[in-house]
């Protein structure tokens, strides 16, 4: 949940438009699984994908997780 309440602070840095997605990965460790063998990531808890065109382009876990940072990748 810090992860995800860095975002809701932060958010002005996102792109307006930006889709996010924030997923219980804990509770549901099959969609975990298929999240990294798709994008062949490791899980971590919290973590963050920034998916371009089917591809996981940026990922980062815990404390390296920064909207700005994320904004700075998608663009």
């Amino acid at each position: 949940m810090m992860a995800r309440k860095r975002f809701e602070i932060d958010g002005e840095y996102i792109p307006e438009g930006t889709p996010l997605y924030f997923l219980d990965l804990i509770n549901y460790r099959e969609v975990s699984n298929a999240i990294a063998e798709l994008f062949n990531v490791h899980h971590e808890s919290p973590q963050l994908l920034l998916i371009k065109n089917g591809e996981c382009v940026y990922e980062t876990s815990h404390g390296e997780i920064s909207a700005e940072e994320l904004a700075e990748q998608i663009t």
